[in-house]
């Protein structure tokens, strides 16, 4: 059965095929790949939490790994230089998407209010990795946001609206990335109370029902 968490699994896996093809055109020891890798680490952790659930959920496990649980298994392999390749196994996730894509469509189309939190989740995190690729890109050589540590620090701070003033963007094109995950973090916590109060509005309307 279909649920937002398969909507949101889906279209991270989408993005994080595209993420892998940008790393591999990017210098390994660059900060930015080292952003990246940090991102894909992130990733890395969703999927296995996903491999674990659908395991646990599933009536006949061994049937479900020996079919291609073992492929989202080596897909979530974090990125270290050993298993570097082995993160291309994703694209077979891609695959199953694009084979149940008819069942991902009749999900949205019965499930609006769910899947718009879905897709609020996906393009948030989509805005904060970009955002704070494109900050130390911008900022690497003339501001103060010159590692991938920093860049991660900034973000989360920024996303937040907290603004501890401690890494900045100096840089017009870093202003402006810092003004649209500004606007994300205020968007994605609204949409965090709005969830959580009609999550609490359903409890209450059943209880009243029993």
């Amino acid at each position: 059965m279909l649920s937002v968490s398969n909507l949101i699994i889906a279209l991270l896996s989408i993005f994080s095929i595209l993420l892998l093809s940008v790393s591999y055109f990017i210098p390994q020891d660059s900060e930015i790949n080292k952003l990246i890798n940090y991102y894909d680490f992130g990733l890395c952790a969703v999927f296995l939490y996903d491999f674990i659930s659908q395991l646990r959920k599933r009536k006949k496990r061994w049937r479900y790994f020996f079919t291609y649980g073992w492929l989202d298994l080596l897909s979530s392999i974090p990125v270290v230089s050993e298993f570097r390749y082995i993160r291309v196994l994703r694209i077979f996730r891609i695959f199953r998407i694009m084979k149940s894509f008819h069942l991902l469509y009749k999900f949205v189309i019965t499930h609006k209010k769910a899947s718009l939190y879905g897709f609020i989740v996906f393009v948030s995190t989509v805005i904060l990795v970009l955002s704070s690729t494109l900050v130390l890109y911008f900022e690497k050589d003339v501001g103060n946001i010159k590692t991938a540590e920093d860049a991660l620090w900034w973000s989360y701070i920024t996303i937040t609206t907290v603004g501890y003033g401690d890494y900045y963007p100096v840089t017009d094109l870093g202003k402006l990335t810092a003004s649209i995950l500004i606007l994300n973090g205020i968007a994605i916590f609204g949409a965090i109370v709005s969830y959580i109060t009609d999550r609490v509005n359903t409890i209450k309307r059943k209880s009243s029902l029993d």
